[in-house]
């Protein structure tokens, strides 16, 4: 079986081989009609979610009468595992990459997603998803400074030495990865101390040695969690 992450930027496509994931596809999300022929083309069986409507339905067209693709949705979640009040708006990613940490975790954890946007969000020891929050990436950030302040210089993205910033470059720095560190933390603090922290996505490297917590990177954690639904509710028999 195939399992289908559709992101703000990527496309990725992935199966459990013995121990281990293996990429099968990956590609910009606007080649989406070029993964839907894909798709088709090996008739494997997938299942997928997606954050972006366009793609989801550029994929469909390209599929056309094959029922190879299920895509989940929050009628596939287990009754009761979702505490949020706008469910029909959930992310499908974000639940699914809190349920691929606890998998792995024996205890509650935060998950912290470093894409595109950026979302901490909060799974319970009982596999409850809580909620969580949504902002901007590091790299929205660092386009919306260039853009709106093009005469400011463009910067290595790290903390500096020293604080305060002595110079343009380095008060830039402060102000764009210095302040996205300090604000992933300290929303971080606002979650429950004992569970643990896991962070994936495009950045999760950067951040996650940067943050005042211990956190496990891991890139797999939304299949890990697709991976954990397909089981325990035996999609295509």
């Amino acid at each position: 079986m195939n399992f289908l992450d559709i992101g703000n930027t990527r496309i990725k496509i992935k199966t459990w081989s013995g121990n281990s994931w293996q990429e099968m596809y990956n590609a910009p999300t606007e080649h989406a009609t070029e993964a839907g022929n894909w798709i088709r083309q090996q008739g494997k069986e997938t299942v997928g979610i997606s954050v972006v409507p366009d793609a989801t339905d550029a994929i469909n067209a390209a599929l056309g009468e094959s029922k190879v693709l299920k895509w989940f949705t929050i009628a596939d979640l287990p009754e009761k595992s979702v505490d949020y009040e706008s469910k029909d708006t959930l992310g499908m990613d974000r639940y699914m990459a809190c349920l691929g940490a606890r998998t792995m975790a024996d205890k509650p954890v935060i998950v912290i997603d470093a894409g595109t946007a950026c979302t901490i969000d909060y799974m319970d020891d009982r596999g409850v998803y809580r909620g969580g929050v949504i902002m901007p990436g590091m790299a929205l950030w660092e386009k919306a400074l260039q853009q709106y302040a093009p005469n400011l210089p463009k910067v290595v993205r790290d903390i500096p030495m020293k604080w305060p910033g002595k110079n343009t470059e380095d008060s830039v720095r402060w102000g764009l990865s210095g302040a996205f560190i300090s604000a992933v933390d300290g929303l971080v603090r606002r979650y429950d101390y004992v569970a643990a922290l896991y962070v994936t996505g495009g950045d999760g490297d950067w951040l996650a040695k940067r943050i005042e917590r211990r956190a496990v990177v891991n890139s797999n954690l939304v299949f890990y969690g697709m991976k954990k639904l397909v089981e325990a509710r035996l999609w295509f028999g």
